[in-house]
C-alpha cells in the first residue's frame, strides 16, 4: 500500500514539475500576448534596408501567433503595393525565452525585395504610468534590439520601439531608432501605426 501511495505521489510530483516548467516560457512572453492577432498599416516604405524602395506607398500586414504550446511567439509579415500586385517584402521573427540569460531572444529572416537577410535580437521592456480616465494605468514600451545581415554583406543594427497607442484602442505604434548601417548612423524613421484587423 505504501509503495502504491509513493508511486502516485511521484507521478503527481513529476506532472506538477512538468507543468511548471512548461509555463516559464509562456510567463516570460505573456506581456506580448495583447499583440497576438492580425494587424495592418498603410505607410511609406523604408528605403534604408537593402532591396526596399524608398517612399513607396505600401500595405503592411503583420500577424503575431503563439506556437509550440504557447512557449514561443511567431511574428510574420508581408508588405505589398497598394494594389496588391507587387510584393515588397516578407519576413518572420521568432520570440523565445533564452534559459542561459532568462531573457527574450529573437531570430529573424526574410526578403526585402529580392535581397535575403537574417538576424537576431533581444527584447527589453519598460513599464511606466499612463494617466487614463480610470486613473493611473501601467503601460509598457518594448525595445527590440536587432542586428541583421543581408546576403550581400550589408550589416544593420537598430532598435524597434513599440507600444500600445495611449489614445486609441486596438492599435499600436512602432518606430525604428538608433540605426547604424555599415558603420554609418542613419536618421530615426517615422512612427508607423498598426491597426488590428482580426
Amino acid at each position: 500500500m505504501k509503495k502504491k501511495i509513493n508511486k502516485k505521489c511521484f507521478v503527481v510530483f513529476m506532472l506538477s514539475g512538468l507543468l511548471f516548467s512548461q509555463s516559464e516560457a509562456y510567463d516570460a512572453l505573456r506581456d506580448l500576448s495583447p499583440y497576438i492577432g492580425k494587424w495592418e498599416s498603410k505607410q511609406s516604405s523604408y528605403g534604408l534596408f537593402e532591396g526596399l524602395p524608398d517612399n513607396t506607398d505600401i500595405i503592411l500586414n503583420v500577424e503575431y501567433e503563439w506556437i509550440t504550446d504557447e512557449s514561443a511567439i511567431l511574428e510574420t509579415w508581408e508588405s505589398t503595393s497598394l494594389d496588391g500586385k507587387e510584393r515588397i517584402n516578407v519576413g518572420s521573427i521568432l520570440y523565445t525565452l533564452d534559459p542561459a540569460t532568462n531573457s527574450i531572444k529573437t531570430k529573424h529572416f526574410g526578403y526585402d525585395g529580392k535581397v535575403y537577410w537574417s538576424g537576431n535580437g533581444w527584447l527589453e521592456k519598460e513599464t511606466w504610468i499612463h494617466m487614463t480616465p480610470g486613473g493611473p494605468t501601467p503601460w509598457q514600451t518594448f525595445r527590440h534590439h536587432i542586428e541583421e545581415l543581408t546576403i550581400n554583406g550589408t550589416h544593420t543594427r537598430y532598435t524597434n520601439e513599440f507600444q500600445w497607442s495611449t489614445d486609441v484602442d486596438d492599435q499600436f505604434e512602432s518606430q525604428f531608432v538608433n540605426i547604424v548601417q555599415n558603420g554609418k548612423v542613419i536618421t530615426d524613421q517615422t512612427k508607423r501605426t498598426m491597426k488590428r484587423v482580426d
